[in-house]
């Protein structure tokens, strides 16, 4: 699975970020995904590096894999549900009459 596609999303996040980080005086909500892309593409990396090392023959203990797996999934899974409620919310906006 190639995760690095996700690092295109930046561009898209930063568009807005001049007009909604300035007035609201903190991190615009596009900062805050794109961080939160960032974080995922992270641990998916360690958890793949870890395991790529395991597989090669390094030593490297079980445990430690198995928890940058977990944290791997749960920022994916973490991520998604942002995502699904974000595309809910701008659903329900669409529908509301004008």
């Amino acid at each position: 699975m190639d995760i690095s596609k996700i690092g295109g999303l930046g561009n898209l996040l930063s568009s807005g970020k001049a007009a909604s980080g300035a007035a609201a005086g903190g991190p615009s909500f596009g900062d805050l995904v794109q961080n939160m892309v960032n974080t995922t593409v992270e641990s998916q990396k360690k958890a793949e590096g870890l395991t790529m090392a395991a597989a090669t023959g390094e030593n490297v203990p079980l445990h430690e894999i198995v928890q940058a797996i977990s944290q791997a999934e749960l920022t994916l899974q973490t991520m998604v549900t942002v995502r699904d409620k974000a595309v809910e919310a701008y659903q329900e906006i669409i529908r509301m009459p004008i």
